[in-house]
């Protein structure tokens, strides 16, 4: 990455700066926005950081990945960088990547429960199932009342062919948010895989309702 920063990337930056940066911006307006402003590269550092974890947070993420691919080749220790330009990587579709780092942040931080509910969605789309688990079980622990993480932990056991144990789960998450058709929806399944067709048609029915209700 050059040393320099263009004129609009770095007037996130200038108000630290002072008034001499002010002045060399107000001079390279003049000579058409075409020079480049030379900036002290730790600061210059701190800003993409800053930025590209501001992207990411919004749910930009290939502008935050734009930003901090490079910043994790400089300094790949830097912890909050690893984390959102793995989920970065993860939401742009490079699940083998995203996946890594987000592995490496969890080796660093163990107990950080955002590692852990990221790295389970991680480890879902990657239909680690197995994997996913523990951290969804991490995540509930702290948060019972996540309804996302409860459902999430029925499609893993419901993949993993424990299909009483994933009704218990999609149940919880239904007490939670009773009109979901995606729970409706997937504890019918689950029961047609358990032969149990009357509570299978049952949820099933309600789902087509929800949807029904809802426009879909």
């Amino acid at each position: 990455m050059s040393d320099k920063l263009a004129f609009e990337d770095a007037l996130g930056l200038y108000a630290r700066h002072g008034l001499n940066l002010i002045k060399r911006a107000s001079e390279t307006m003049i000579n058409g926005f075409n020079a480049l402003t030379t900036i002290d590269v730790n600061a210059q550092k701190s800003f993409y950081r800053d930025k590209g974890i501001r992207h990411a947070k919004r749910g930009h993420y290939k502008k935050a990945a734009a930003l901090l691919a490079p910043l994790y080749e400089r300094e790949p220790e830097d912890k909050e960088v690893i984390l959102y330009l793995g989920l970065s990587w993860l939401k742009n579709g490079h699940r083998d990547e995203g996946l890594k780092l987000l592995e490496e942040a969890h080796a660093a931080k163990p107990d950080n429960l955002r590692v852990s509910s990221v790295l389970s969605i991680a480890y879902m789309q990657a239909e680690r199932y197995k994997e996913a688990i523990p951290h969804l079980e991490k995540v509930l622990q702290a948060d019972a009342d996540n309804y996302r993480a409860k459902y999430r932990l029925g499609v893993a056991q419901d993949n993993l062919g424990k299909h009483k144990l994933a009704i218990k789960h999609f149940l919880e998450a239904l007490e939670l948010k009773p009109d979901d058709a995606k729970i409706h929806r997937s504890i019918g399944y689950t029961y047609e895989q358990l032969d149990d067709r009357e509570n299978a048609l049952s949820h099933l029915k309600r789902a087509n309702e929800l949807d029904e209700m809802q426009g879909k």
